[in-house]
């Protein structure tokens, strides 16, 4: 029995597989709306049955059930448990999808459906290295568990309670959180960690009622006030202005640095994927990956006041309110970090603007590129694909990955994967390339062999 034998059966199990994710995806388990949340825990506890795990859902303080699922040969063996999620953003703006975003449809050389590359595509390519294992050697060489959860994207409320009240069912010796990219050029990537997120509203009321705007003259407008308000927390160039914002932000490494100037970046890609006009960093893939890699954030999500339908209504609105995103880097913590903004809106006599945090915040996490997990994924990487893969400190987005490095001790990082810098993921036309689905099962399992 060799490695090669386990990839073939990989390769020659990809359209099955396929037939199985389009199942999964036409369950439209928007977590924001609470959709289809039971019924897709049945599904994927079905999945991992199928496989051979011992599979159950769990209820954690009236939340979504959380699926898990574990198949243990030997306590001596290495554990490697897999982190997924089965909740999917909403499809908003529904006009923009060239098809049904639950009704899969393979075109291309891509599979286009909602959840597909975020992350139901993950625990199909998962199983599927799963399988081949099995059918070239009976068994995995390795113990696997599986935890699926129902409410990632809305920042896993429920999540943290299953983790402490499952200690020692968590328990592993390593740790894959969702799935990892790969980039245009079909280099896996990986990355050691994730970027926190503190969300918050700010609301700013002048008035009981809306006035005529005609009384504008001597009556303040919200979001204009908002808006002065907005100016102080960022600069320009991206840099956020609050006092002691950086304190504690973790920098790079040498070897960190030396992975990233090694990118297969494709910035004109980016460019069109997003279709905007430049990149904060310039033309440079180097300066592109670590400005968006080690850069905390400040986003206006949304922003609203008034009135914003069709025609004229000569209004000067009484509230005005806005949706901010702060990413954190690994070192910042969310306490902190609120409790500066607060300061600071005080400070700057901003005290008529209310702070609304939500609960939905995830701490940021990272792990050292020595870790066992670490190096099972980059061997895995050149076995499966032939390449060292792309391997980035943490991701630009938030993750589960705190709950696992920080609460349990179980050192984490996400990837193998099977979408790319174009998926879509969050947006319109959610897709993955199906080169990419069959080098991320190709991927986890020769990590699994290697770890």
């Amino acid at each position: 029995m060799s490695v090669s034998e386990v990839l073939d059966k990989v390769d020659s199990g990809v359209e099955a597989s396929l037939e199985i994710l389009k199942a999964y995806c036409r369950l439209p388990s928007v977590s924001a709306e609470r959709r289809a949340q039971p019924e897709t825990a049945a599904f994927v506890r079905g999945l991992l049955a199928d496989a051979g795990f011992e599979a159950r859902e769990y209820t954690a303080d009236g939340g979504p059930p959380v699926v898990f699922g574990q198949r243990m040969l030997d306590e001596k063996r290495p554990t490697l448990l897999m982190y997924q999620h089965y909740d999917v953003q909403p499809v908003d703006p529904l006009d923009e999808w060239r098809h049904d975003p639950f009704d899969p449809v393979v075109e291309d050389g891509r599979f286009l459906a909602r959840g597909c590359g975020d992350t139901k595509g993950n625990l199909i390519a998962q199983l599927l290295a799963v399988k081949a294992w099995q059918q070239v050697a009976g068994n995995p060489p390795i113990n696997l568990k599986f935890v699926v959860e129902g409410e990632e994207e809305v920042g896993s409320p429920h999540f943290p309670a299953f983790v402490r009240d499952h200690r020692d069912l968590l328990r592993a010796d390593g740790a894959t959180i969702e799935g990892g990219d790969h980039m245009t050029d079909g280099r896996p990537k990986m990355e050691l960690g994730c970027k926190g997120i503190l969300y918050v509203d700010l609301v700013c009321r002048t008035a009981k009622v809306d006035q005529h705007s005609s009384y504008a003259a001597i009556t303040p407008n919200p979001a204009w006030r908002l808006i002065e308000c907005l100016e102080t927390l960022r600069a320009p160039n991206g840099r956020i202005r609050i006092p002691r914002w950086y304190e504690g932000a973790r920098g790079p490494t040498p070897e960190e640095l030396r992975y990233l100037r090694k990118t297969s970046l494709r910035v004109q890609d980016l460019k069109e994927y997003f279709g905007v006009r430049s990149l904060r960093g310039g033309s440079d893939p180097y300066r592109v990956v670590r400005t968006l890699v080690y850069s905390p954030t400040c986003t206006i999500c949304g922003i609203v006041s008034g009135y914003i339908a069709e025609g004229t209504k000569t209004v000067n609105p009484a509230v005005a309110r806005v949706k901010l995103d702060f990413r954190l880097v690994p070192g910042m913590r969310i306490e902190a970090q609120l409790q500066k903004l607060l300061d600071h809106l005080r400070d700057r006599g901003f005290d008529d603007v209310e702070v609304v945090p939500h609960k939905e915040q995830l701490q940021p996490s990272a792990i050292s590129l020595k870790e066992r997990v670490a190096r099972a994924a980059i061997e895995g990487a050149r076995d499966a694909c032939g390449t060292d893969p792309e391997v980035w400190p943490w991701s630009a987005g938030a993750s589960a990955n705190g709950f696992f490095n920080d609460e349990l001790g179980v050192p984490s990082l996400s990837g193998p994967g099977v979408s790319y810098d174009g998926s879509n993921y969050h947006a319109p036309n959610e897709n993955i390339r199906l080169t990419d689905f069959r080098l991320g099962a190709r991927h986890a399992a020769a990590m699994i062999g290697r770890f």
